[in-house]
């Protein structure tokens, strides 16, 4: 990790999307603007930095998981939760969802 941030271009989302995908080597959980919001919507996390909001999504995950759990959150606010129209009725997480609660009101 250390190192790959020190490249020009590269900040810890992209380290952890190397270290992850291309050495099997969980140091992080990728946030993108998917995973923020995602994680916001899904009450896993208040915060809006990356950072923070990675630092609050690694102990909800096992270590050996925590780039799949990018790709679900990436995969799942392509396709059915989006920024401005999350499809709350066909979400397969409107039950656990607060934002989905939210929605229904």
């Amino acid at each position: 990790m250390a190192a790959l941030v020190q490249l020009p271009g590269v900040g810890r989302k992209t380290a952890n999307v190397i270290l992850g995908n291309a050495f099997k080597r969980s140091e992080g959980v990728v946030v993108d603007t998917h995973v923020g919001r995602l994680s916001l919507r899904l009450g896993l996390t208040r915060q809006t930095d990356p950072v923070k909001v990675e630092q609050d999504l690694m102990p909800l995950f096992p270590r050996e998981e925590w780039a799949q759990v990018a790709h679900v959150l990436i995969f799942h606010g392509r396709r059915v939760c989006f920024a401005r129209s999350p499809q709350c009725a066909v979400c397969v997480l409107n039950e656990i969802c607060p934002s989905s609660m939210l929605e229904q009101s």
